[in-house]
């Protein structure tokens, strides 16, 4: 048989279980449904430079049916190389850009994105350097920034593109 002081200890302890299962549900219910605006733009921008490295421009490098994608054609801007056709890829690459930046978002004073910036620079692992490869940039940066970078490996280095976006 149980004491009566067992039975209190261990009914105490199943309102204490229950209390903090409570308040743990309660919790993450919490924190999912919460709008981080700040987070959804880091998203937003990871997917925008996710899914444009895969769009496929009018530059063949190769040859003509081979068109290269804007990840290929960042680096072969850091080349000097040009299309196919004669263009310059960083030329293509600028008007490639700015096309999927006007179809992407809507920047100005009177939306919620305020402002954009994307550049890409070659990075040396050997050094500390950064050589600029393109930079373009659009509307008000003045409040809060926000964004998300992606890596293409070019021996020796690294080509790293980033975005931010200003709210």
């Amino acid at each position: 048989m149980m004491k009566k002081g067992q039975e209190e200890i261990v009914g105490f302890i199943m309102v204490v279980v229950l209390v903090v299962v409570i308040l743990l549900i309660f919790l993450g219910l919490n924190i999912r449904s919460g709008d981080n605006p700040i987070l959804q733009d880091s998203v937003k921008a990871r997917q925008f430079l996710e899914s444009s490295m895969e769009f496929t421009t009018d530059c063949a490098i190769g040859y003509i049916p081979a068109y290269a994608r804007i990840g290929e054609v960042i680096r072969e801007c850091s080349r000097g190389g040009r299309c196919v056709d004669g263009r310059s890829s960083c030329e293509v690459l600028n008007t490639s850009i700015s096309g999927l930046v006007d179809a992407g978002f809507n920047i100005g004073e009177d939306n919620p994105i305020k402002g954009f910036r994307f550049r890409s620079y070659y990075s040396s692992n050997s050094s500390n350097s950064e050589e600029d490869i393109i930079e373009l940039s659009r509307g008000q940066c003045n409040n809060s920034l926000t964004g998300s970078e992606y890596l293409i490996p070019a021996f020796p280095g690294r080509i790293v593109t980033s975005v931010e976006l200003c709210s």
